[in-house]
């Protein structure tokens, strides 16, 4: 069974969306900056702080090719995964990907080296919102609590 893939904006609720989705579906739940910070041995913020974006992307790219291999999961992906062509390719070979949509206002800053400001995060979403729509199979606006927008999903891709 093909995976189902969770891209959008930092904060936008692939995670607890994906979550989830894992729990009513049974399926396992893989979230890439997770294998990020396991085989770093280091968090994202400090990944950034030591490496920069691109030897943050370097980590991310495998971590994505990683769970791209396995079947029947649910793959919430970092933020920046659509700006990296091979991970698309990646996720596309066995996943039906979904765009999760959320109001710029409803993305949090914390912790997120990135998106550390409203104007940042304006600015990413500009670059970013034409690859989410590029790419999704599906794509759901994050207005609701992670289990209505999980069952949402999984009826919208049957």
């Amino acid at each position: 069974m093909k995976n189902i893939v969770l891209i959008g904006m930092p904060s936008s609720g692939k995670t607890s969306i994906g979550k989830e989705i894992s729990i009513i579906s049974g399926r396992e739940f893989i979230d890439t900056d997770e294998i990020v910070e396991e085989r770093s041995g280091k968090s994202i913020p400090e990944i950034f702080e030591e490496q920069g974006e691109k030897g943050f992307r370097v980590l991310e790219r495998e971590a994505v090719r990683e769970a791209s291999e396995k079947s029947d999961a649910v793959i919430a992906c970092g933020g920046g995964a659509v700006l990296d062509e091979e991970n698309i390719k990646n996720l596309k070979r066995n996943g039906i990907i979904v765009f999760i949509e959320r109001e710029t206002e409803q993305l949090s800053t914390e912790g997120r080296p990135l998106s550390s400001s409203r104007e940042r995060i304006k600015e990413m979403e500009k670059e970013r919102m034409p690859l989410y729509k590029k790419y999704a199979d599906y794509t759901i606006k994050n207005d609701t609590t992670p289990v209505a927008a999980a069952e949402t999903i999984l009826r919208g891709i049957k």
